[in-house]
């Protein structure tokens, strides 16, 4: 969040759109888009303001500002929305626009990362892939040019299946990402994602936070190793971070479970 006015930001050229979810009312401020000089509009809770980064912009704010950024390159859009197709893109209708509504959906998955966002240390890159992959998809189906059409189905393959939950368990204490288990089945992030979810029940990052605190429990009945012990060699950030997964999961801290099991 930002409070001071008159505050001018430039974004760099790329070939990304900018998405911005504002969380809170903002008083319309001026855009110049390669010099000229566009009209904006007021920003409610939800309200989205998009720019096409192939373009250069500079914003004046004059009111208080508390927003998400969302910045979708093309790679991402086209792994996500048509599965690494090198000779297609996704376009939006005009260069930059305010929506004329706002977007429920993009102000959920923008506040779901605001807790990461205070602890990074606890963010699993699997959950942060999982947001910004349906942040996109969402994106591009309510306002890009191409609509989402054709997803696969499809599961994984048993093979697949086996080396993915063989990698997860081996690697409990690293912080995986989608791309790593998408290469293991040989298959774009965006088609494992789903596939994963359709075999699975779920999608990964919740399978691998439910994995790892099975095997705390593994832990804490068969080792006398401290919490913050297995909170590391579960993946956990700290001690603490084990503390709130597990008691949220189980219904009961680590310790306590700890101690009900040896009672």
């Amino acid at each position: 969040m930002r409070d001071n006015s008159h505050t001018a930001e430039t974004f760099g050229i790329q070939d990304a759109i900018l998405c911005t979810v504002h969380l809170k009312h903002m008083d319309p401020g001026h855009t110049w888009w390669d010099g000229r000089h566009l009209p904006t509009s007021e920003m409610t809770e939800g309200s989205l303001h998009v720019h096409d980064l192939r373009y250069n912009w500079t914003s004046e704010l004059i009111d208080a500002f508390d927003c998400v950024h969302f910045s979708f390159p093309q790679t991402l859009l086209r792994a996500v929305v048509l599965d690494d197709q090198p000779d297609s893109r996704i376009e939006i209708a005009a260069r930059t626009f305010d929506a004329e509504r706002t977007d429920q959906t993009l102000l959920h998955l923008a506040r779901s990362l605001l807790p990461g966002l205070a602890r990074p240390q606890e963010v699993s890159r699997l959950f942060a892939d999982h947001v910004i992959s349906a942040a996109a998809a969402h994106f591009t189906s309510a306002y890009g040019s191409v609509r989402l059409v054709n997803r696969r189905n499809g599961r994984l393959a048993p093979w697949q299946q086996a080396r993915v939950l063989e990698y997860l368990a081996a690697h409990l204490d690293t912080d995986i990402t989608v791309s790593e288990l998408a290469a293991i089945c040989r298959q774009s992030s965006s088609h494992f994602a789903h596939a994963f979810r359709a075999t699975m029940g779920m999608p990964p990052h919740r399978f691998l936070l439910g994995k790892r605190v099975g095997r705390a429990m593994e832990l804490l009945v068969h080792t006398d190793q401290s919490l913050g012990e297995i909170a590391a060699a579960c993946g956990f950030a700290d001690q603490s971070h084990l503390t709130r997964v597990f008691s949220r999961t189980v219904g009961v801290s680590p310790g306590r479970w700890r101690q009900q099991r040896a009672e």
